[in-house]
């Protein structure tokens, strides 16, 4: 019977790893979204991001950004490319996101 656990310690083990891995590198993928919007537009806190929809089979993501004033609105970011293009007016978000949120 202790054989038993072993094996399925081991796959808990490495499930908890996979999927951690993968809760970690999304929240830094969502830092570094929040970092670029507010270096383009040129403020010193970071957006705080919200409503975020993966595209392009995952390398894009769609969403809202707000800052700490009232000012706000969509992003689309390309995770293989790291080209960022705030705005809904903005050609690349339209390309990839206009279709999708409608």
């Amino acid at each position: 019977m202790h054989n038993l656990w072993i094996p399925v310690v081991a796959i808990v083990v490495v499930a908890g790893l996979i999927f951690g891995s993968q809760a970690y590198s999304e929240a830094q993928r969502d830092a570094h979204i929040s970092e670029a919007i507010s270096q383009r537009l040129d403020r010193q806190t970071p957006a705080e991001i919200s409503n975020l929809m993966s595209v392009n089979k995952g390398y894009g993501v769609c969403g809202d950004y707000a800052l700490s004033g009232a000012e706000g609105g969509r992003f689309y970011y390309n995770s293989a490319t790291e080209r960022l293009a705030v705005g809904s007016n903005d050609a690349l978000y339209q390309d990839n996101c206009a279709s999708v949120l409608r």
